[in-house]
């Protein structure tokens, strides 16, 4: 998670010494928020002790994480309709967000991961069993895994804090989110300011 906040990051703090403030970001609308919060909120619940050890979690967790991905989905689609280029990075967003909710569709409410990439982050590969002890939104990748390059496939850098495996649809997802940042902040009042001048 830390690893994906990082692009978000560094693109806030490029917009911020280009424009001088982050005041920009006081205008920034997003429409349906409080649903994909709701839906972060859930996962955060589901995937966290102690409703990750309870039985009821192991059956019903997979098609939940399927829903609030499909409604953190839908915001972001929402706010596709968006005018200007803010909404180009919403379109990118989104396209991040349906890759991984596919792949996860298909395979039973799990997202697949690479042992390779595991062993070459953590030093340690999934075990097979991961899911019988706590409930995991991750499966190891296995012979009647589908769209297994759509999975858990990138080994983030050593240097990323916190560094895991990720999709390319997170990859995506994060790089919208950034660049949303981006023209948030550059577009600021600051901003416009001097371009009137000029």
């Amino acid at each position: 998670m830390v690893g994906l906040l990082a692009p978000i990051l560094i693109a806030a703090g490029v917009a911020w010494l280009r424009a001088g403030s982050v005041a920009g970001l006081r205008h920034l609308r997003i429409y349906w928020w409080p649903g994909a919060v709701a839906a972060i909120g859930v996962q955060l619940i589901l995937y966290n002790p102690p409703v990750d050890q309870w039985p009821s979690a192991f059956t019903f967790g997979p098609p939940v994480w399927i829903l609030s991905l499909a409604a953190i989905l839908a915001v972001v689609v929402r706010n596709v309709f968006q005018q200007g280029p803010i909404r180009f990075a919403f379109m990118l967003a989104a396209f991040g967000l349906g890759l991984n909710l596919v792949v996860v569709m298909a395979n039973g409410g799990y997202m697949p991961q690479s042992a390779e990439a595991r062993l070459a982050v953590r030093g340690t590969v999934l075990p097979s069993n991961a899911n019988e002890m706590h409930l995991h939104n991750v499966a190891p990748t296995g012979p009647d895994t589908r769209l297994a390059w759509l999975g858990d496939v990138i080994p983030q850098p050593s240097w990323v804090p916190k560094a895991n495996v990720i999709s390319i649809g997170d990859a995506l997802l994060a790089l919208g989110m950034a660049g949303l940042v981006l023209i948030t902040i550059a577009s600021g009042p600051h901003q416009r300011r001097k371009l009137a001048d000029s």
